[in-house]
């Protein structure tokens, strides 16, 4: 074997140890993620992300974003520890870098592709682009730029488009479409209901769902008599994007696990909320293994306990409010915001 060959054969096996190593302990790092265990998990991943591993990098960059329900750990850190924690600081410096940003300093592909997809420019291509590196559901934040300013040929092409996630379609839908009361509401009722019965943009009881729908606790009909709530409440417990909360309403509700899902269909803000409790990197993290998570179910339930007032100033609702949707969801979000006291 010449020299040189040989050489590279040596380096690649005294490395390969190392890289299995690392491996296993990006594997166990994610384990105890999706666990609910940040107080291991985090330090595990930042040890890993500063050793030059990008899937750490990636992976804790995405979860400082994206977590929509911190943990107490997370929540008590101080901002200087939070920083060290999520991004590279080097010495002298104070807030640091992101590691999507070193990530994308250095030509990675994913890491630029999501980083232009908090961008506002409306850009299909970018949606494909994210598609094909399998970052389906970060194509979230990139769709509603589209409805929100892309021109109406541009809407009415990727309406069309594979690459639109289904639970985003009500949003084209209704940013498409003619004006209507509480429209993005009413469009959400619409593709929740699937055909099953017209949806007109009037009368007190759709307008009052269409406005729980569209924003959460607070705009709309609560009431179990609304003749709505069966249908909200059934897709709830069955669509694939709701999973968590069907999961946490069914284990620990029982037979109050309809109103249970509509209660934190109301906490988290509605529908457009609901569908976004996702994976933060599907590359490390597939979906269907988030949906099934600890830290999925605990994602919605923290979210709920966390929500606060328009003003900010008040939790979104306390346990009386909360019980007369649902006295099971009003245990469970009590329960757990004793945690963050």
């Amino acid at each position: 074997m010449p020299f040189l060959a040989r050489l590279l054969f040596l380096i690649l096996a005294a490395s390969a140890p190392t890289l299995a190593h690392a491996n296993e302990d990006l594997e166990q790092a994610v384990d105890l993620w999706l666990q609910g265990n940040d107080q291991q998990s985090l330090p595990m991943l930042a040890g890993l992300a500063r050793t030059g591993n990008a899937d750490a990098r990636l992976l804790l960059a995405r979860i400082e974003t994206n977590d929509r329900g911190p943990s107490p750990y997370r929540v008590s850190l101080p901002s200087a520890e939070a920083r060290a924690l999520f991004r590279h600081v080097p010495k002298g410096t104070v807030f640091g870098r992101t590691w999507l940003f070193m990530e994308a300093a250095v030509e990675n592909e994913l890491a630029q592709a999501l980083m232009q997809a908090v961008r506002p420019e409306p850009d299909p291509d970018l949606i494909v682009e994210l598609n094909r590196l399998g970052e389906r559901q970060a194509t979230d934040y990139p769709t509603r730029i589209i409805a929100l300013y892309g021109s109406q040929e541009m809407k009415e092409a990727f309406r069309q488009s594979p690459d639109l996630l289904p639970e985003l379609r009500p949003y084209l839908d209704y940013l498409i479409g003619p004006p209507e009361p509480r429209g993005d509401g009413i469009a959400a009722l619409r593709h929740i209901t699937a055909g099953q019965e017209p949806v007109s943009a009037d009368g007190p009881e759709t307008l009052g769902m269409a406005g729980i729908l569209a924003l959460g606790y607070g705009y709309g009909d609560t009431s179990a008599s609304n003749r709505w709530r069966p249908a909200v409440e059934g897709w709830l417990l069955s669509a694939q994007a709701t999973r968590p909360i069907a999961d946490l309403c069914t284990s620990q509700c029982g037979s109050e696990a309809p109103s249970c899902a509509f209660a934190f269909l109301a906490l988290l803000g509605g529908y457009y909320e609901v569908i976004r409790v996702d994976s933060p990197l599907e590359k490390l993290v597939p979906q269907e293994r988030f949906l099934n998570s600890p830290r999925a179910r605990l994602m919605v339930l923290r979210k709920a306990a966390l929500a606060r007032a328009e003003t900010n100033l008040t939790l979104l609702a306390d346990r009386a409010q909360i019980a007369e949707m649902s006295q099971c969801a009003a245990d469970l979000v009590a329960d757990e915001r004793l945690a963050y006291q």
